[in-house]
C-alpha cells in the first residue's frame, strides 16, 4: 500500500539536509520575499524554489497538492486584487477593451501588480516549505523541531497535524468516489458546490474517530510521561549542512544589501499598463 505522507522517500542534498538547515532557508525566504515589492526579485525566489523542489523530487514536484494550490492561489490574488484593491487606479485594457465586473468595477493595473507581487511573495514561502515537508521524514522533522527548543509535546502535534493533511485528502477523494456511485450530479460548477455539503459530515466523523483512536494509544503509551524522551533519529550538522546554512546566511544579508542600497523596488507608482509591470521589473525599462 503506497505510504500515505507528505514525505517522498529519496537521496537527494536536500533529503540529507540537516531539518534546521531547510527551517532556515524558510525562514530566509519569507524575510527576503517580504523585503521587497518587485516581481523580479520574487521571481527570482520562485524560480529558485521550484528548482530547489524539482532537484528533490522530481516530476512530482509539479503535481505535489501544495504545488496546486500554488496555482490555485494565482488565479485568486490577481484576479481579487485586480479589482478590489484600493491602490487601483488606472484602468487594464485588452486589446482596447477595459476588462469589469457588475459589483467589482473595473480591473485596474495596480490591482494586477499588487496581486502578482502577493503571489509571487505566498508562492515562494510555499514552495520552500513544500521542500522542507517533502524531503523530511515525520522523525526528523520532530527532532529538528526539538533540537531548536521547542517543546516536545508541541513537536509532535505539529508533525502529526502535517500527516494528517494527505490522509485526509485520501479520504475526501474516497467519499466523493462514493457519493458519484449514488448518482451524484457534478454537470455544473454549482452542481460541484452542493456536492461539497455531503462529502462535509462523513469527513468530519471520520476525522473526529482518528483523532480518538489516537489520543487512545498515546495515552496507553504514556506519551508526556518524561521530560526528556529518546530520539529514533539523532541529527547532527554535517559540513555539508554548514554550508548549506552558510549559503542561506550569505542570501539573506546579499538582499538585505540590495535592500539597503536601492531601496523595496516598488514600481507601483511608474506603471501605466501591465506591459510595464514586466517591461520595468525585468527588463528595466
Amino acid at each position: 500500500m503506497k505510504d500515505i505522507s507528505l514525505y517522498i522517500p529519496g537521496n537527494s542534498f536536500f533529503h540529507r539536509c540537516d531539518c534546521r538547515v531547510k527551517l532556515l532557508f524558510i525562514a530566509v525566504y519569507t524575510v527576503i520575499a517580504y523585503m521587497f515589492f518587485t516581481p523580479s526579485v520574487l521571481a527570482f525566489l520562485f524560480v529558485t524554489a521550484m528548482v530547489f523542489n524539482v532537484i528533490a523530487i522530481g516530476s512530482k514536484a509539479f503535481t505535489h497538492l501544495m504545488t496546486k494550490m500554488v496555482v490555485i492561489m494565482m488565479f485568486f490574488l490577481i484576479i481579487i486584487h485586480g479589482f478590489v484593491n484600493p491602490v487601483g487606479v488606472t484602468p487594464a485594457t485588452v486589446y482596447g477593451h477595459t476588462i469589469t465586473l457588475p459589483f467589482f468595477g473595473k480591473y485596474t493595473v495596480e490591482g494586477f501588480y499588487m496581486g502578482l507581487v502577493n503571489w509571487l511573495r505566498l508562492s515562494s514561502v510555499i514552495l520552500i516549505a513544500e521542500l522542507f515537508v517533502t524531503t523530511t521524514s515525520p522523525a526528523e522533522m520532530m527532532s529538528g523541531f526539538h533540537k531548536i527548543g521547542l517543546p516536545y509535546n508541541f513537536c509532535f502535534m505539529l508533525s502529526a497535524s502535517l500527516q494528517l493533511i494527505p490522509i485526509s485528502t485520501r479520504e475526501a477523494n474516497i467519499i466523493a468516489s462514493a457519493q458519484r456511485a449514488r448518482g451524484l450530479s457534478e454537470k455544473t460548477l454549482v452542481d460541484r458546490f452542493k456536492g461539497l455539503v455531503p462529502m462535509f459530515v462523513p469527513l468530519v466523523v471520520s476525522s473526529l474517530g482518528r483523532m480518538e483512536t489516537m489520543s487512545m494509544a498515546l495515552e496507553s503509551r504514556a506519551f508526556g510521561n518524561t521530560t526528556k524522551p529518546t530520539e529514533l533519529r539523532d541529527s547532527h550538522f554535517k559540513r555539508s549542512d554548514f554550508a548549506a546554512a552558510a549559503l542561506a546566511i550569505v542570501m539573506l544579508f546579499a538582499f538585505a544589501g540590495i535592500r539597503a542600497v536601492y531601496g523595496s523596488l516598488d514600481i507601483v507608482n511608474q506603471i501605466s499598463s501591465i506591459r510595464d509591470i514586466f517591461a520595468l521589473s525585468f527588463i528595466g525599462r
